[in-house]
């Protein structure tokens, strides 16, 4: 399964125990994003379930509780389901308090405790190096964000899409303005922030990974095709390609984002199927692979 792929890669780079799955080791790791989508794929790969959760046991500290409940808000009752019995279990092993949404019962689980944080010089680690210098939360993400970004300027209200609130971040952007970290500039009526320090920060958490995908935003399209798709199964093509057109067409604005062309809109419910599962595997397996085009990774605004 493409999403498994995806997913054991990532925590192979962070230091899980496994084997040959390393696909993304110039990609920023967002560890928010990847731990949301193990556990909707908890239920399909209990060794990944156990696993993560032996790797969140121990470094649950670098991991924001705030952004983790913000970004779970984002995606559907049935993931926050999953989410908040991945969280109440974690609860239950370690000395991690995380929030949940739905009340639950942990699960009993197998860990190996052979999970480790690798070295943070790995490029897709700097989030985490961010976080180990300036603190778990939104001031080191907003810094990666930066660093990711360094040609560009933005509003509070675009950084909103890093999963915090657009006062938090306004907040953090004042200070770091304070701290000859950023500037600002005022366009129209709107204040714009842009880093004017990228070569003192980038020396301190250098290597830069290359890519820096807006992965709560493509989590959101994954998981809500894939529930739509399950919500599809058994029915006639008719049916199941109207349930399939109507959320994609709720995504389309965030697919726009990304700058995915949706698949085409064929009149035949037969042909418009076999088109979007093609759409949707060719965009799984780049992700999965590594190779997506760079212009689809990058935040847009």
């Amino acid at each position: 399964m493409l999403l498994l792929d995806l997913a054991w890669s990532f925590w192979t780079e962070l230091g899980v125990r496994a084997e040959g799955r390393e696909n993304h080791h110039d990609f920023l790791i967002d560890l928010e994003a990847l731990i949301l989508l193990t556990t909707v794929l908890a239920e399909v790969d209990a060794r990944l379930r156990d696993e993560s959760l032996d790797w969140c046991a121990k470094y649950h500290r670098f991991v924001s509780t705030t952004r983790l409940k913000t970004v779970a808000k984002m995606l559907s009752p049935e993931a926050e389901d999953s989410f908040s019995l991945y969280s109440v279990t974690l609860n239950s092993i370690s000395r991690a308090s995380w929030p949940t949404l739905v009340d639950k019962q942990p699960l009993a689980v197998s860990l190996s405790h052979k999970s480790v944080l690798r070295p943070l010089k790995s490029p897709a680690l700097m989030n985490i190096r961010a976080r180990s210098i300036f603190g778990t939360g939104g001031r080191a993400d907003v810094i990666t964000f930066f660093l990711m970004h360094s040609s560009s300027n933005f509003s509070a209200l675009d950084l909103s899409m890093i999963g915090y609130s657009k006062r938090n971040i306004a907040e953090i952007l004042d200070e770091l303005c304070l701290g000859g970290i950023l500037n600002k500039m005022l366009v129209g009526n709107q204040q714009r922030y842009y880093a004017i320090k990228n070569e003192r920060l980038s020396g301190i958490l250098n290597p830069i990974p290359r890519y820096a995908p807006a992965w709560p935003l493509i989590l959101e399209i994954i998981v809500k095709i894939r529930e739509s798709v399950r919500r599809a199964e058994g029915k006639t093509d008719t049916l199941r390609a109207i349930e399939i057109r109507n959320v994609m067409a709720l995504l389309e604005p965030k697919l726009n984002r990304l700058k995915l062309a949706l698949p085409s809109m064929s009149e035949n419910f037969s042909s418009y199927l076999t088109d979007f599962e093609e759409w949707f595997l060719v965009f799984l397996n780049r992700l999965a692979q590594g190779n997506f085009p760079d212009k689809f990774y990058l935040y847009q605004t």
